[in-house]
């Protein structure tokens, strides 16, 4: 088993963790988050990603989590640099480190994405997200399979109600309940997408939605060109 380890999520963590702390206790506390992801999902080997820059979202939607301004951890860039020297994590360009988890889990057999972002559960296959603490709380760690079809239902319940982590508003008010009741018969990819169409007021808005949530499964793999078969299947006229 590989484990793939979203990045971003162990840097943020550790290093807000340690706001108050020597960069060295940073450095110890990610490497603890790894060494126990790969105790718990019995990995063998590992390989990390990290968002780098030219997200081509931004471009598709200005406000792609424009609501995200708070300051950043200070050790954040340190412990990326730390992940890359002493592990090579993966940087992405022009895309997000989503991307090259769902490519990599897409493309091989016998690993398992790691990460809180539950997002990534339109990718199929293994995932694991661990145990996360709060004073009076605690969310245990979790493990899930996903199917082909339930990662598409996934992602077509996404584009219904949104995702407010990424200023994503998703269609106009419908939340999760809802969104279940409209794809509970779908039973292919064809009946989501013609489920979910009808609540967006414009093809832009219902493409820019899209573009935006969808975690690619190879290289280059914008939803623009998904959409485009999509269209075709359903015997309409080529999209531009």
């Amino acid at each position: 088993m590989r484990a793939l380890l979203d990045g971003d999520i162990y840097a943020f963590r550790a290093a807000a963790s340690s706001e108050n702390e020597h960069l060295g206790i940073a450095i110890a506390r990610v490497e603890e988050m790894i060494d126990n992801t790969l105790l718990e999902t019995g990995a063998s080997e590992m390989s990390l990603y990290l968002t780098g820059s030219g997200n081509f979202r931004y471009e598709v939607y200005p406000e792609y989590k424009a609501h995200r301004k708070e300051e950043k951890p200070r050790h954040l860039a340190d412990l990326r640099k730390y992940l890359i020297d002493k592990y090579q994590a993966a940087v992405s360009e022009g895309c997000e480190a989503d991307d090259l988890l769902g490519i990599e889990q897409c493309a091989s057999e016998g690993t398992i994405i790691c990460s809180l972002d539950k997002d990534l559960r339109m990718i199929p296959g293994q995932h694991y997200s661990f145990a996360i603490r709060g004073p009076n709380w605690e969310r245990p760690a979790e493990f899930a399979n996903v199917g082909e079809f339930a990662g598409l239902k996934h992602f077509y319940t996404q584009m219904l109600v949104g995702d407010p982590a990424d200023n994503i508003k998703g269609a106009a008010g419908i939340g999760k309940v809802k969104a279940a009741r409209i794809l509970a018969d779908c039973t292919d990819e064809k009946e989501l997408f013609e489920a979910v169409e009808p609540f967006f007021s414009s093809e832009e808005e219902l493409l820019m939605t899209g573009r935006c949530l969808w975690i690619w499964r190879e290289e280059g793999d914008d939803w623009k060109n998904r959409y485009k078969d999509l269209q075709r299947l359903l015997g309409r006229e080529e999209p531009n």
